[in-house]
């Protein structure tokens, strides 16, 4: 039955939710992990025995393991379908993400100039831009796209078959002259920073509507890890660190890794780790050893890269090619385990001279039933696309005795999610719902639908090759103009949608 919201998708969590209650006694961990060479170049060849995985100190079994390949080819083009048969593969929405990220907040004004003029330069010779992006971060905490993710973001297209990073300098120029100013130096560093972790939520939060693998080149002189008393608002010192895992977690639940790159001019006065007041890793001394600190944690916590000094052609070059290459390594977590604690992890190539970047921990918080299903449907309901990190094909038909009815069936790419093997079957937890778009605005909503697969070897390699199937009856009685069918994959937080208009019927 569907069920009536107001405009806006701020309420579908409240009904989806109620609907899935189910939760596995164990849950599937999945890390996402680059492994290069000494050249920074991708290992593409490893095993699932060429890993090793400690969760707290104690070694794990891999249960899912499998490699993600991203190639332009396959994000331009759409495969075939027949007549009267929609896809989410289209091929002209977005499917992961670099975002370059020039944080104006937290540098000088010299080392500004230096940043911008690296970043046209860099950006002037890059030959494919369809998934890069570009943000300032002005002073007064605001994001300013130059090339934006959402809708009205982005600059006018220009010739085609030419990357808009072309005419980056006049629109580099223009931004800048939107956005400039000096920072007062008198600037509160606490408040500094406090805007500092709110951009950062709310970029992650943009850039959760984009499935895949999201990296954001953060070109930064950076913030504390620590305030001494003196420069504390309360008085007290104040250690940041729970306050850059937390936010650092909720980036990696949205599949977006950090790569800090720290624009500074070390031994100047606006140096912001030199003015720590004399608690953490600096002790006041000047040298900005805490604002390095604190990159280092958000680049490990998520799974990202070690800020590199200055190199921001280096950092982008480096995002670019992790994107189109890494490894989903996956394994069980107890329920005694999820204690609300932090947990450390360590992922290790058994091969010599190989590389690893993965996410250093985790907080194994504890969370209510279907609430992963619930932010995950919310996100794809208010997106201005379909999301295609979860393959689907999909046909529209008529009841043969109610009018007001549509028939779905659906396929959906068993190569895109997480079958993960225990014993000898192989298993997986999928989400389904969907939501109808009325012509008045409103949105209804569907309860969610619990599709859970249990394969043989043999079941497996028939639904890799067939796809999985899925038939429900869709409510259009009350003049649904379209529909969106929504996937969640609860072993690997991987989604897929798919939009079909309810006159689409066979």
């Amino acid at each position: 039955m569907m069920l009536r919201i107001i405009a806006g998708v701020a309420l579908i969590p409240a009904f989806l939710w109620a609907a899935d209650q189910t939760q596995s006694d164990d849950k599937l961990l999945d890390l996402t992990v680059v492994a290069l060479d000494n050249h920074g170049q991708p290992v593409t060849d490893l095993t699932a025995a060429d890993f090793q995985v400690t969760d707290a100190g104690k070694p794990q079994n891999i249960s899912l393991f499998r490699k993600n390949i991203v190639s332009a080819a396959r994000q331009s083009q759409a495969p075939a379908v027949s007549a009267n048969q929609f896809t989410n593969r289209s091929g002209g929405s977005p499917r992961n993400a670099v975002v370059v990220l020039m944080d104006m907040l937290n540098m000088g004004y010299a080392a500004r100039g230096m940043a911008a003029h690296e970043i046209v330069r860099n950006f002037e010779g890059i030959k494919s831009s369809d998934s890069l992006y570009l943000y300032l971060l002005s002073v007064n905490g605001r994001f300013f796209p130059i090339h934006g993710i959402s809708p009205g973001e982005a600059p006018p297209p220009g010739p085609p078959g030419v990357p808009w990073t072309r005419g980056i300098k006049p629109m580099m120029d223009a931004g800048l002259r939107a956005v400039l100013s000096f920072r007062s130096p008198n600037i509160d560093v606490f408040v500094r920073t406090e805007l500092t972790f709110r951009a950062l939520e709310a970029l992650g939060e943009q850039l959760s509507a984009i499935p895949g693998r999201k990296i954001i080149v953060w070109v930064t002189d950076g913030v504390p890890v620590a305030l001494g008393e003196m420069r504390s608002d309360t008085g007290f010192p104040i250690d940041f660190t729970p306050l850059i895992r937390q936010l650092s977690q909720a980036l990696e639940r949205s599949n977006i890794a950090l790569y800090p790159v720290r624009q500074i001019m070390l031994g100047r006065g606006d140096n912001i780790g030199a003015d720590s007041g004399g608690f953490g890793a600096t002790g006041g001394a000047g040298t900005g050893l805490q604002s390095i600190a604190t990159l280092d944690l958000f680049a490990d916590f998520t799974g990202g890269r070690r800020s590199a000094g200055k190199d921001i052609a280096g950092a982008i070059q480096q995002a670019m090619r992790d994107l189109q290459f890494s490894y989903q390594i996956g394994y069980y977590v107890p329920a005694s385990n999820w204690n609300g604690k932090f947990h450390k992890l360590r992922v290790n190539s058994r091969r010599k001279g190989v590389r690893i970047q993965a996410k250093a921990g985790y907080y194994a918080w504890k969370t209510e039933a279907g609430s992963r299903t619930n932010q995950a449907f919310a996100a794809i309901a208010s997106a201005p696309f379909d999301a295609e990190e979860i393959g689907l094909r999909a046909t529209l038909s008529a009841d043969a005795h109610d009018r007001g009815i549509r028939v779905l069936n659906l396929r959906i790419a068993a190569g895109d999610i997480a079958l993960a093997q225990r014993g000898d079957n192989f298993t997986d937890q999928l989400r389904i719902a969907y939501v109808g778009y009325l012509p008045n605005g409103l949105i209804e909503s569907s309860p969610v639908l619990p599709l859970d697969v249990h394969y043989s070897a043999a079941q497996r390699e028939q639904a890799l090759q067939n796809g999985i199937s899925f038939t429900e009856k869709l409510d259009s009685s009350r003049g649904e103009s379209k529909f969106r069918v929504m996937v969640f994959d609860r072993g690997s937080n991987a989604v897929g949608s798919i939009t079909i208009p309810a006159s689409a019927v066979r």
